[in-house]
């Protein structure tokens, strides 16, 4: 069981023992997250002679697979409470999101960066390069309910408001270089739909002319507009398989978003031939054909509303009581972007150390990579709860050098704690419903370290 109430955030089956829980406005639940599945920032940031840094993609395109993914996450808890009633448990929560999904692909890169030679004689496919990024609040309103001595279940609703967003359909590209005149010819598509504070220019015939952001944009209109509206929903579950073993799961963030105040969907499609003079060393000289693709390539806006989906996650997990004070624990993660799973499994061990302070280590399997190593730690200071969480705590000495980075931390006031309820006969069911800690939650509630008893001499 849990005695974190952000565990909530992941599993909404996850109650706690005190009667209320609030989360310290801002700072009640932070959590950062940025990943990617194809390079680190030292792949692409090159040291110069003279201690400068300049940008090469050899590095990473060394490593590359036919698309790679690079995601980043904030989210910001503005408001948070929970309270226990008999064997229910509601929630309510103000989140501020902020998440980019971008899948860039290979073959495109490499044209970019080392120019249409190595492609000659290949007709080359470049598609999927495509971006998600997004802002947004969401209103959660949650309820977990005990079923019997085995099983807790619990969902969420979630009133969602769009901020801002990009949204693109996956970048359709082709490219053919003769390999006799090195003339080439490219033909292909591109949808984007975006929701931003800009003002488009367009001609008679839809042709974008101009797009620009709009000045004196005034903050508090667009961090309260409510008019992209939204709706999302999670559930999960809790069940205690034996009397040292639980299993637990749940899927986050089935939804959408409807976008419809400064919506625009921009669509431009051709195709055209690029004489072989006018490539040289990577694109780099493009002045002789800016006119022809000006001309091809001009993209169509239109003014128009769209739906974007949020990005769903799972998460199962399997924990098992070694002692009194000691747990064990594996959470297979993943999240569907696009029609495509990016998993992660993680062993954490978590320990109830002393009265007031809890902690975890872990270990995660994520991006191809074997070495995050993760920690977390909980403190109790009177009715307030601390804790701090990362998967990869080397990628905070090295951060040039790391895949994976997140951390989640935040403080909350914990009420009603420790009340003594009226027991019918005893049974498993004293001991709670406990759940698989989350984000290598520490707190995996033990009530005390086991006492030693002395012999009597």
């Amino acid at each position: 069981m849990h005695d974190l109430p952000q565990a909530n955030i992941v599993n909404p089956a996850v109650p706690i023992d005190c009667d209320l829980f609030i989360g310290i406005p801002v700072i009640g639940s932070t959590h950062i997250n940025a990943f990617s599945t194809g390079f680190a920032l030292n792949d692409v940031l090159v040291s110069k002679a003279t201690d400068s840094l300049r940008f090469e993609l050899d590095g990473a395109l060394s490593n590359f697979k036919s698309n790679e993914l690079i995601v980043t996450e904030t989210h910001l808890s503005l408001f948070s409470a929970g309270y226990r009633y008999r064997h229910y448990y509601f929630t309510f929560g103000i989140n501020e999101k902020i998440n980019t999904y971008s899948t860039l692909n290979k073959n495109a890169l490499l044209l970019i960066n080392g120019g249409n030679s190595q492609f000659e004689g290949e007709r080359v496919n470049m598609k999927g390069t495509r971006a998600n990024a997004i802002h947004y609040r969401e209103y959660a309103l949650g309820l977990a309910k005990r079923m019997d001595e085995k099983l807790s279940v619990g969902f969420r609703l979630k009133l969602l408001f769009g901020k801002s967003n990009v949204y693109s359909e996956p970048i359709q590209l082709s490219l053919y270089t003769d390999p006799a005149t090195f003339d080439t010819y490219v033909s292909g598509s591109v949808d984007i739909y975006s929701t931003l504070p800009i003002n488009i220019t367009k001609d008679s015939e839809s042709k974008l002319v101009e797009a620009e952001f709009q000045e004196n944009i005034r903050i508090s209109n667009y961090l309260m507009n409510r008019s992209n509206k939204g709706f999302g929903f999670d559930f999960g579950f809790i069940y205690n398989l034996n009397e040292s073993t639980t299993l637990s799961g749940s899927v986050l963030d089935i939804g959408y978003i409807n976008w419809g105040v400064d919506s625009y969907h921009v669509h431009s499609s051709g195709s055209m031939y690029i004489t072989g003079e006018a490539i040289d060393e990577g694109l780099g000289n493009l002045g002789a054909i800016t006119d022809s693709l000006e001309s091809v390539f001009t993209p169509r806006v239109a003014e128009e509303s769209y739906l974007s989906p949020l990005v769903p996650a799972m998460y199962l997990g399997v924990m098992h009581d070694v002692n009194s004070w000691f747990n064990v624990g594996a959470v297979f993660h993943t999240e569907l972007f696009r029609s495509k799973l990016h998993p992660s499994l993680t062993f954490s061990g978590n320990a109830y150390l002393t009265k007031n302070i809890y902690g975890s280590a872990s270990y995660t399997l994520q991006n191809g990579e074997f070495n995050n190593v993760g920690a977390g730690i909980g403190a109790k200071v009177g009715i307030f709860h601390l804790h701090a969480v990362s998967d990869n705590i080397p990628a905070f000495f090295d951060l040039l050098d790391a895949k994976n980075v997140n951390l989640r931390f935040g403080v909350s006031m914990l009420l009603g704690c420790g009340k003594k309820k009226v027991k019918k006969k005893k049974s498993r069911d004293d001991k709670g419903i406990r759940a698989i800690p989350c984000f290598n939650d520490p707190y995996a509630k033990r009530k005390t370290r086991p006492k030693v008893k002395k012999k009597k001499r």
